[in-house]
């Protein structure tokens, strides 16, 4: 409820409380009001420019009709840009969209370029239960060749670019390898398209929770 519907009055961020039984209520800050809520579970695959986001996304869709899969590029990141290099805007719109999907009791795989903790740092995060990461790792070599073979529009292959995703692949694979947040590590390096969704597809059916069973 964005909108406590006894005081009328805005409930951002949320207050979620959980009774004695379990049972998740959100509760609006201004009168005490409670409804019960049902939290949701989330997918997320991250990945730097180049690691292979945009080709795998029809490939997942097509494997995965079942799924809703959401490519946050779809939503013109400049609108919500904070200061230089800061998305945290950007990033709980791309949670406000996934939950507005969820609500209709469909399971969504959003797939962008994020950390565990800038989502968890969003005031939308606790509408989810939990949110599983996968990140799509590369190689700094073979990175640099993809964002190199771009057309010129696309503004990739300027050096500072290319060590910017370098440096953001290494991120991802030190959260995967020993962070303090559980993710799963695909290595595109040398893999076809059609290996890479696989991959997703696998790691995103093994990970499935049902959505009318979770309850946070």
């Amino acid at each position: 409820m964005a909108i406590c519907s006894t005081c009328g009055e805005w409930t951002e961020p949320p207050l979620l409380i959980t009774d004695d039984h379990g049972g998740v209520h959100i509760a609006c800050p201004q009168c005490g009001h409670r409804e019960p809520f049902v939290q949701r579970p989330l997918h997320f695959v991250s990945g730097a420019s180049g690691a292979g986001k945009s080709t795998l996304v029809p490939l997942v869709r097509r494997s995965h009709p079942d799924y809703v899969i959401f490519e946050c590029e779809a939503i013109d990141f400049w609108r919500f840009e904070g200061p230089p290099g800061v998305y945290a805007s950007l990033h709980n719109q791309w949670l406000k969209v996934a939950w507005e999907i969820a609500l209709n009791d469909l399971p969504v795989v959003l797939i962008g370029t994020a950390l565990p903790a800038q989502l968890d740092a969003c005031t939308m995060r606790s509408r989810f239960s939990t949110i599983r990461y996968l990140g799509l790792i590369c190689d700094d070599e073979e990175l640099a060749r993809r964002l190199r073979a771009r057309p010129a529009w696309r503004k990739t292959r300027n050096e500072q670019f290319i060590a910017q995703a370098q440096g953001y692949t290494r991120r991802l694979r030190e959260v995967g390898e020993g962070g303090t947040a559980a993710m799963t590590l695909v290595d595109t390096t040398a893999m076809l398209p059609d290996e890479a969704a696989a991959c997703i597809v696998r790691w995103v059916r093994a990970s499935h929770i049902p959505m009318t069973q979770d309850r946070g």
